[in-house]
């Protein structure tokens, strides 16, 4: 059943405001309009969105406040990019160990929601983001939304999706919202060959206007439907996300599916980060939500064309601000705006952000950031990778500081084993320091399957000196 569209944001914002998101509407609006400002407009409006957080992170958050007071730097001082420069780098280890002395003193705790993500690195982040927040990146996801192929609220909207931490937070209210609105959800986790047939037989009888999901997940749907000869109703537009879409994929993709693909760049820590813009020229940088830095590894910034460490600043998380966040991700800033008009900086994609899928025996596709839900609950553990060499049999990787005990590593082993439906064989590595990488990036999974199950498109992984022992796991 299809609500006609015409009927729909009346009873979208309708809902938003009894659940008590009523000022989602009114910045969605805000934000249809400053898209279009001038560039000069758009880094005016920043830099005062940057200036505010700083003041507010010194009078209220103890962390930084500390930090400001040790170099002697006064919040007034801290007004552009060159001085903001001034300020360390928060890193993950940072957020992990100064996690309560950088919520700030005026957050309204009810609202708070903790959050976690391993990133592409596979390293422990926690944070916490209030209701604010929240709402701003529901109004951030529906402008980008509609920069792939003029979808508009109402229009029918498909989501693949395997965050378990999404999925959790979804209550029956959820429900009726996506058939008030024309949006399905169906759960990525594990991309069985019988959920591929029922994501295929969606897109053949329900007709979505636009898709969004990992690029791993769509780009397998498009092999199968292209194995099977398939048609099916051809979408306004793609979505991707998570992981960088590489050329192939995308090209892929765009064949069966007969339809341009836009990239989306974001991290659970910041939200939304980059988009691609409406005319696949760049990504373009949501100004209103971050701002962003690269730079080189002595630390000044890159010019335009240039590679280097991309580090954040969220302007919407007044409740734990993350102030010069290192994200371990690469890109380079590029030259000039988007020739759609729209004043927003751009960006290259994301270097190194692809990851492996694991597949079963069966034919299941387990997704890595399945890998990354389950074992990042486990507080021990600070980094993982997984390994699979043989069809039956997984290395995971771990690298725990303070050591994982016999019934915890049971408990982790029979929980993969029964979450990806397979019996599978179990190595643990567990390593006596983190891995080096000459990017700072790491896949949390490894596919190395003679043949490619999943077609091998990063180098291998070469054991190293950091190694302690393999522990067999049955």
């Amino acid at each position: 059943m299809k609500i006609p569209t015409r009927l729909v944001p009346p009873l979208y914002w309708m809902e938003q405001r009894l659940r008590g998101r009523s000022r989602v509407r009114g910045r969605y609006e805000w934000l249809a309009q400053s898209q279009w400002q001038s560039v000069e407009g758009a880094q005016t409006d920043q830099a005062e969105s940057l200036h505010a957080l700083i003041r507010h992170a010194y009078a209220t958050v103890p962390y930084y406040r500390d930090v400001m007071d040790e170099r002697g730097i006064s919040p007034g001082e801290l007004v552009g990019p060159e001085s903001l420069r001034k300020l360390p780098l928060l890193t993950r280890g940072i957020l992990a160990a100064q996690s309560n002395r950088l919520i700030s003193a005026t957050a309204v705790r009810n609202s708070l929601s903790v959050n976690y993500s391993s990133g592409s690195t596979g390293a422990r982040a926690e944070f916490w983001q209030d209701d604010a927040f929240r709402q701003w990146q529901r109004a951030l996801q529906l402008r980008t939304y509609e920069w792939c192929g003029d979808w508009r609220l109402g229009e029918p909207f498909l989501l693949l999706w395997g965050s378990e931490i999404y999925w959790s937070h979804k209550q029956t209210i959820d429900r009726v919202e996506h058939l008030l609105t024309n949006r399905r959800e169906y759960n990525t986790f594990r991309l069985s060959p019988a959920l591929i047939q029922r994501f295929l037989a969606v897109l053949q009888r329900w007709g979505p206007a636009l898709i969004s999901t990992y690029a791993t997940a769509i780009h397998v749907l498009s092999k199968e439907a292209e194995r099977q000869g398939l048609s099916f109703h051809i979408p306004r537009g793609i979505q991707t996300t998570s992981e960088p879409i590489t050329p192939a994929m995308r090209e892929t993709v765009r064949r069966v599916f007969g339809c341009p693909v836009w990239d989306k760049y974001g991290l659970r820590e910041t939200g939304m980060v980059a988009h691609e813009s409406p005319l696949h020229d760049g990504m373009c940088v949501q100004v209103e939500n971050v701002y962003v830095e690269f730079l080189r590894d002595d630390g000044t910034p890159c010019v335009p064309g240039e590679i280097g460490r991309v580090v954040l600043t969220s302007l919407t998380n007044w409740a734990m601000p993350l102030i010069r966040y290192e994200t371990n991700d690469l890109a380079a800033p590029v030259a000039g705006t988007c020739p759609s008009g729209r004043g927003f900086p751009r960006m290259t994609a994301v270097s190194g952000r692809l990851q492996d899928l694991v597949v079963t025996p069966a034919g299941d596709y387990i997704d890595a950031y399945f890998f990354s839900y389950l074992i990042m609950r486990f507080r021990q553990i600070h980094w993982f990778q997984v390994v699979q060499r043989e069809i039956d049999r997984l290395c995971i990787r771990i690298y725990a500081p303070e050591g994982l005990d016999a019934a915890t590593r049971r408990d982790l082993a029979n929980r993969i084993r029964h979450h990806c439906g397979f019996a599978f064989t179990l190595d643990f590595e567990f390593l006596a320091r983190m891995p080096e990488s000459s990017t700072g990036k790491f896949r949390l999974c490894v596919s190395e399957l003679a043949g490619g199950a999943v077609p091998p498109h990063m180098p291998a992984v070469h054991r190293g000196p950091w190694m302690r022992e393999r522990v067999p796991t049955r």
